[in-house]
């Protein structure tokens, strides 16, 4: 059976295309099922017995270029009692399914929490499971099925051990397509290939005579499985290591073997130097292969040739017990698989593949020799006459671009709601909303959480598809760094990192060590800045969200007029800020007792507790809800502002935005009243608010709230009011901060950091204080905040929703 055009076009009506629910379902049954058959399973020779009925295992490869199977493969995948796949291609995954809608995907089993290894075992024994019932088993894997796969050899291996009929059918892998796009002949004068990380930590010595591929170079050292792309932050480690053996201006070619008909491969020229540069760096991705030629001619050995010999007189050889590596072992790591099913469901980070009709489209190319002409010829006017595309897929597909050609037909921006774009950014945005749903889902009975929270959004005014909103958080986390707001530290290399921004990357600011960074970009997960805008150092960070909700930036930082390379990486985990005691500033009554809490930036902990004027003495401690010192409560609940509190006088800048124009004035508050911009105005002081009228024209009325900056101990302002003409203006505000009064501050290092960081935060809010300020903590607290409500929201969404599935 081919795959042709027609039977493309018209599969919709011949072939039921699988739910991503019926698939979840499915691998839920198999999972426990395998769990419940661990106690059976063994590697002894001894408790081995022969299979009543044998089974049969085939294992597949799909080749480079999507969907292609040989004919004879075909027949195979109809023919098997169960079929699995491990394809990264959509048009493949498509073809599978439309084939066999009851396959399984064994991308399912990849989890950002789970080491890659137990993701191996998983795959093996899913695909033996059917086989030890004596059923016939179809396995498909991408390019050759046994080129750096090691689940599918213990599978083959373990099925003969147990009587069972296995074997792997050969397919085109990318060292294939290397050789035949690169016209490299292994023969000639010889091939050396090593898995990069590996070569690395054994210190493997490539021969520089010989032609030299090394595989994986996209994730070095990487043991882990990240969906969202590998980070490959030790690449600059490769890089020293060929350097030290072919020179920095050695050609290298980045090659990613075409996966689709009528596209070209990626064949990226560069050398070893032009590497380090992070931009080509962003084009080797977790497919990319190396391909690196000769730089010696080999000079024969005659010794060797007399006697020969492989190994040569005095060459260490490391110690082995087995002379190959033992796959078919049942010990404590390989039977964590069956443990990890037993609590198994397919992850929420799992992108389930949709019929889409840009997949038709490749699948088609893949069979019509004259549709792939047409579409190298002119790819506009191919996509425009094939049918069944919307506007989104002619525009990807006619680009012809391989990263354009993917995004069509995996179709996931078609699938998006359109309203979840924008409940994200609410939540992320206003902690009232999301401490809102967190405590309406919290408050929900066990399966009902679901109804509750479209409950809360159609009330809050939002449309959301919530089974849709772990895919739009992630999508939204690659492009804006509002919700990477924070303070970031390397104490290894004593650096610092400040980020603040508004959704849609408002209000940017970005700080290394204390000072501003200017040309600062963010896109697609990856954070960068150069020398040559100003800076006094380039940066290419990428961002990093771990499972536990911790976010960190890795990557390297290195200085003005040096080249990146291995000794500039750096790892700038996210910090969580202690909550400071000045949050409850205030006046207080404690058993009859008048008591104030002031700011103080000689105290440890920034703030003094008075009576009647006088700093009582002890340790102030804070917990979020209340003060103690000494026997005293001063419970927050119970604090009351004075009209016009003694630590808010002073003077100001006030900065006013209209449109897209600011401007800033003088501002000063006092026991007599408030002055702007040298005006005296009529204001009425009431509990931390601030309202005029009679101001100069640019803010002839206005009213302001003072709150407290954690980590200058200064008031800050925000509010708006209106011009003389009528027009609303944004306002912010912050006290002017004293020589004295800094250094009072550097000296009394608080929120948990060290002195070094503190120092670094310190010296952000001092410069932004002359510009009317920067609510920088709060934006710290709010995006690390209101993330964590999110992730937890829908964490218990999906934790419902399996337990109701049951």
């Amino acid at each position: 059976m081919s795959m042709t055009t027609r039977n493309n076009r018209e599969h919709a009506q011949a072939t039921h295309y699988p739910s991503a629910e019926e698939h979840r379902r499915r691998w839920r049954r198999l999972a426990q099922a395998i769990a419940a058959r661990a106690a059976s399973i063994s590697d002894d020779p001894a408790l081995l017995v022969a299979p009543q009925r044998p089974g049969t295992l085939e294992i597949l490869g799909s080749g480079i270029e999507a969907s292609d199977f040989s004919r004879s493969d075909e027949a195979r995948i109809l023919a098997a009692d169960h079929v699995f796949y491990c394809v990264a291609d959509p048009a493949t995954k498509i073809w599978i399914l439309s084939q066999r809608p009851d396959a399984y995907d064994l991308y399912v089993l990849y989890d950002d929490s789970k080491p890659r290894y137990l993701t191996y075992m998983q795959m093996t024994e899913a695909m033996l499971h059917h086989v030890r019932n004596g059923e016939h088993v179809v396995a498909i894997f991408y390019g050759h099925p046994g080129v750096f796969v090691l689940s599918t050899h213990r599978a083959v291996t373990i099925a003969r051990r147990e009587g069972h009929h296995a074997s792997m059918r050969a397919a085109v892998s990318a060292l294939d397509t290397l050789c035949a796009d690169l016209g490299v002949d292994p023969s000639q004068p010889g091939m050396q290939m090593y898995e990069a990380t590996d070569m690395l930590i054994r210190r493997r010595q490539p021969d520089p005579g010989l032609h030299l591929v090394l595989w994986q170079v996209g994730l070095i050292g990487e043991l882990g499985y990240r969906r969202q792309g590998y980070l490959n932050s030790n690449f600059a480690v490769l890089l020293d290591y060929l350097e030290d053996l072919y020179g920095p201006e050695h050609p290298v070619i980045n090659y990613v073997g075409s996966r689709y008909p009528g596209i070209d491969p990626l064949i990226d020229r560069q050398t070893l130097a032009s590497l380090r540069d992070p931009l080509a760096q962003s084009w080797v991705t977790g497919i990319s292969t190396f391909y690196l030629p000769p730089r010696t001619a080999g000079q024969s050995d005659p010794q060797m040739l007399e006697r020969l010999g492989l190994i040569r007189p005095g060459q260490p050889v490391r110690a082995a017990s087995d002379p190959l590596r033992v796959i078919d072992r049942y010990d404590k790591r390989e039977r964590r698989a069956f443990s990890d099913f037993a609590r198994f469901d397919v992850p929420a980070s799992y992108q389930w593949q949709a019929d889409t009709g840009a997949g038709r489209f490749i699948l088609a190319l893949s069979d019509d020799a004259e549709l792939r002409r047409q579409y190298r010829d002119d790819p506009q006017a191919a996509v425009q006459a094939w049918g069944g595309l919307d506007a989104r897929e002619r525009h990807l597909l006619g680009q012809r671009d391989p990263g354009a050609v993917q995004l069509a037909a995996k179709g996931a921006d078609a699938q998006r709601h359109p309203g979840n774009r924008e409940g994200v950014e609410h939540l992320l945005t206003y902690t009232s909303a999301s401490s809102a749903l967190h405590r309406a889902l919290s408050a929900a009975a066990p399966g009902e959480l679901r109804a509750v929270a479209a409950a809360w959004s159609r009330k809050a005014g939002l449309s959301i598809d919530w089974p849709g909103m772990n895919a739009e958080l992630n999508a939204l986390l690659q492009s804006s760094l509002a919700p990477w707001s924070g303070f970031y530290l390397d104490s290894s290399r004593r650096m610092s990192l400040s980020l603040f921004s508004r959704m849609k990357n408002a209000g940017l600011r970005v700080d290394l060590d204390g000072q501003p960074l200017v040309g600062v970009r963010y896109q697609s997960g990856v954070l960068t800045w150069s020398a040559e805008a100003g800076n006094g150092s380039s940066g290419y960070l990428q961002s990093d969200l771990s499972v536990q909700g911790g976010r960190s930036w890795i990557g390297l930082v290195w200085p003005a007029g040096e080249q990146a390379g291995s000794g500039y990486k750096v790892a700038l985990r996210g910090q969580s800020l202690a909550r400071p005691a000045c949050l409850a500033v205030g006046d207080y009554r404690v058993a009859g007792e008048a008591l104030r809490i002031v700011p103080s930036a000689s105290a440890s902990q920034g703030v003094d507790v008075l009576r009647e004027g006088v700093a009582l003495p002890g340790e102030v401690l804070f917990n979020g809800r209340d003060t103690r010192i000494g026997d005293r409560r001063l419970a927050l609940s119970t604090r009351r502002f004075e009209d016009l509190a003694q630590w808010a006088q002073g003077a100001y800048r006030l900065r006013l935005v209209h449109g897209r124009l600011a401007e800033l004035l003088a501002l000063r508050l006092g026991p007599y009243g408030l002055e702007i911009a040298g005006k005296p105005v009529t204001a009425e002081f009431r509990e931390g608010r601030i309202q005029w009228q009679g101001g100069p024209p640019a803010v002839e009325s206005g009213q302001l709230d003072v709150t407290l900056d954690p980590i200058t101990l200064k008031p800050l302002l925000h509010g708006q009011g209106r011009s003389a003409a009528g027009n609303k203006v944004q306002l912010r505000g912050m006290a002017l901060i004293e020589p004295l009064w800094i250094d009072q501050l550097l000296e009394q290092p608080r929120l948990g950091l060290p002195e070094w960081a503190w120092r670094h935060l310190v010296a952000v809010m001092v410069a932004a204080s002359d510009k009317g300020g920067i609510f920088l903590w709060h934006g710290y607290d709010r995006a690390r905040g209101n993330l964590r409500l999110l992730r937890e929201a829908l964490a218990r969404l999906r934790q419902d929703e399996m337990e109701d599935a049951g």
